[in-house]
């Protein structure tokens, strides 16, 4: 049997076990807070810089001859080395670093019916201008017979178009443009000065080739 008293004092022990019970689950999970929290805090990261870089950009001129113009790179100067057989119209050679063993030659009306040249390059008339149609060949030994004993010479063709392989000097790097207009031509006409039969070649003795110039040039070639 309790007496009053007694049944007090048993509900103040219950209320400060309920008490203690709340504080501790509190720190438990303060605690537990702290403990999981990392010491360390991160700030934003930093902004990423972008550069952008620009490469310079190859100067060019345009060469105004009597029957075309044509831009090339304006380290590029007229040459008088006689380079080839028969002696091109036109040799334009570089003049800087890797550039001096480049050349592009020009024939003007100049029958060539057994020129050979070591790489092929499509283009064709378009008006008084020139289309460059896809790229330079591989070296044409690669994909010709052998060549004949008399001439160091063999019939070629790329992309369908006829042309002569210099496989006796396969070790040559001479381009030769080829076009439907017949071997070793394209006729180009202008308004003013009619109708006359060119042909390119690029030769690249460096040692890393770039046909770059040779294909842009011919894509800025004019005929008056």
């Amino acid at each position: 049997m309790y007496r009053l008293g007694e049944r007090e004092n048993h509900h103040r022990k219950v209320y400060i076990l309920l008490a203690v019970f709340v504080v501790m689950i509190a720190g438990l999970g303060f605690a537990a807070k702290q403990f999981f929290t990392a010491d360390t805090q991160i700030s934003n990261t930093a902004t990423a810089t972008i550069t952008n870089v620009t490469y310079e950009q190859t100067k060019l001129r345009t060469i105004d001859e009597p029957s075309f113009t044509m831009t090339i790179p304006a380290s590029w100067k007229l040459s008088s080395m006689y380079a080839e057989v028969p002696k091109p119209t036109y040799i334009f050679q570089g003049t800087v670093g890797e550039d001096k063993n480049r050349w592009i030659s020009v024939f003007v009306d100049t029958p060539l019916p057994s020129f050979a040249v070591n790489r092929a390059l499509r283009i064709q008339s378009n008006g008084p201008q020139i289309s460059v149609i896809g790229s330079v060949s591989d070296n044409c030994t690669s994909f010709t017979g052998a060549a004949s004993t008399q001439t160091g010479k063999s019939p070629a063709k790329w992309e369908t178009i006829d042309f002569i392989c210099d496989s006796g000097n396969y070790e040559r790097d001479v381009v030769g443009v080829v076009s439907p207009d017949g071997l070793n031509n394209v006729n180009v006409a202008s308004t003013v000065r009619g109708s006359h039969k060119y042909f390119f070649t690029y030769t690249d003795n460096s040692d890393q080739h770039d046909y770059s110039t040779f294909t842009e040039s011919l894509k800025s070639f004019k005929a008056k």
